[in-house]
């Protein structure tokens, strides 16, 4: 293939269709073979991205526009302040050029001549409306000539009239399409909803404009699907109309954030079901006269790795536990056969105001640990969740996991979780878990402000042919109500790289068990 210039002129992009108008780009030939240079010369120069009194898109400094021949992705244009300029690598001659736009986002994750697909998230526009919009070349890919392309929007314009009582935080909006799947093999789009559909505006009350993608109606949301991001305050999202490609909305949605949000010390595991934690993790005192069920007495405790507690006998106190012995807790067979049933563990202690006591849903984990609304803690949003340590007697740290309540107040004489530990998702922090150390004393206030705190105890598992005991203090394992096969079953694992909320593993080893109830 000849190395080329493709020259594009191209009017600015415009939310509403009957203002748009097709534009011409001219391929002129140079010498190298593999590499195709582009240049989009762009009319009205470098500005805003969208003039929300008119609906006009313009480009700006930094941004980029991607291309695509024959499904793959091919190379990167990028705005320079007067121009986009990029080169391209595996045009396809006699195949359609396609250009994307996806706002003001870099996508890292293309690789050139092998990417047929991305996604693209929208839910921060608090500093500026992240417009998506593709086209694709009117003629055939040829190398030298004259072309023509139009880039048409793929999302919508809204106005919204916000009333706040916080008047220094972004304005949330949750249950929307804030997520669209794009596929390059046929330019198809395809929208949905991540991690609760939150669209992010600009901060305190007035007039708030917003990128939306296609959607159908909606009703009036319930308490809470309009909140502050802090989560200090929650409003009800506006009932709204169905949302199309290219619309300009400019009668505006009205809703106000004023309710003060309440410290309670409970935590969103679902849509509509908010839980508290047990005090401690489950254990079974077999060595009692009259053996009994009881919660840890602190949240940080951990039984001793004995040898007792890899055997069957009746006598032992253990607080690792097969998959679903919640009536047969010496069951340390090591053979999945034999534990087919799940009898739950919170049947064994005394429900409160009616509420029972139960293991969570490996769905539920997954859903207070990475899509509930929560408190901004130290400079984060929707703080869930930190790496931590708790020291026992000065010299004893037991690592483990911090989980916060949805509205949480940090006791002011403790330090601050480390940003970087909250919500953490890698190890980068040599630190791990001793990036926060607390005292029995400080871990006390916090647990009074509502703060759960996850022992990374371990697991029991059958290895060199005996059972035994590994990772104490390195990873947690607790297990959920819910199966994968006839084999495995569901647990929520963490270590100081991460939680995993979707473990699959073998129902005999034995794990840490932390019960709640709504």
């Amino acid at each position: 293939m000849k190395k080329l210039s493709i020259i594009l002129l191209v009017l600015s992009l415009f939310m509403t269709l009957t203002q748009c108008k097709k534009n011409d780009f001219h391929v002129a030939p140079e010498t190298n073979n593999e590499v195709v240079y582009i240049r989009l010369n762009v009319n009205n120069g470098s500005k805003i991205d969208v003039n929300t009194t008119n609906g006009d898109v313009n480009f700006e400094k930094y941004d980029q526009i991607y291309v695509v021949s024959n499904g793959k992705y091919v190379g990167t244009l990028s705005h320079d302040g007067e121009s986009f300029y990029g080169a391209i690598e595996g045009a396809v001659e006699n195949e359609y050029l396609y250009f994307y736009f996806f706002g003001n986002q870099k996508i890292e994750t293309l690789k050139v001549g092998e990417s047929i697909s991305c996604s693209v998230n929208i839910e921060d526009q608090s500093k500026k409306l992240p417009v998506i919009s593709c086209g694709q070349s009117y003629e055939l890919f040829k190398g030298e000539g004259s072309y023509s392309v139009f880039l048409f929007n793929k999302c919508a314009l809204v106005k919204f009239n916000v009333s706040t009582s916080s008047d220094k935080e972004m304005i949330c909006l949750s249950g929307l399409n804030n997520n669209v799947d794009i596929d390059f093999t046929n330019s198809s789009f395809a929208y949905s909803q991540v991690d609760g559909g939150i669209i992010k505006l600009g901060e305190g009350s007035g007039e708030h404009w917003a990128i939306l993608f296609p959607s159908e109606a909606m009703e009036e949301g319930a308490e809470g699907t309009a909140f502050s991001a802090d989560y200090r305050y929650t409003g009800r999202r506006p009932a709204m109309n169905a949302i199309g490609v290219n619309d300009f909305v400019t009668e505006a949605y009205d809703f106000s954030i004023e309710t003060a949000t309440v410290s309670d010390g409970m935590f969103t595991m679902g849509a509509s079901k908010r839980i508290i934690f047990a005090p401690g993790n489950v254990q079974y005192i077999g060595s009692a006269e009259t053996p009994y069920w009881k919660f840890a007495d602190h949240q940080y405790d951990v039984l001793s790795n004995t040898d007792e507690q890899n055997s069957a006998a009746e006598n032992v106190d253990r607080d690792r536990f097969g998959w679903g012995t919640g009536d047969y807790p010496n069951n340390v067979s090591n053979k999945n056969a034999n534990y087919s049933t799940f009898v739950d563990w919170g049947d064994k202690f005394t429900a409160v105001d009616g509420h029972e006591w139960h293991s969570p849903r490996c769905y539920e984990w997954k859903y207070v640990l990475y899509e509930r609304n929560a408190t901004k803690l130290n400079g984060v949003y929707n703080a869930r969740y930190a790496r931590a340590t708790i020291e026992t007697d000065g010299k004893n740290k037991v690592y483990g996991l911090i989980i916060f309540p949805d509205v949480y107040n940090h006791p002011d004489d403790v330090e601050l979780p480390a940003a970087a530990s909250i919500n953490y998702t890698t190890d980068n922090q040599h630190l791990g878990y001793e990036e926060n150390v607390y005292t029995v004393a400080e871990w006390e206030k916090m647990e009074a402000a509502g703060a759960a705190f996850l022992p990374a105890g371990g697991q029991r598992i059958y290895k060199d042919e005996s059972m035994g005991f590994y990772e104490l203090n390195e990873g947690g394992h607790y297990w959920s109500q819910c199966t994968f096969n006839e084999g495995f079953a569901c647990n929520m694992f963490f270590t100081d790289y991460r939680p995993y909320v979707f473990d699959d593993n073998d129902r005999y080893k034995g794990f840490s068990v932390r019960l709640v109830h709504e």
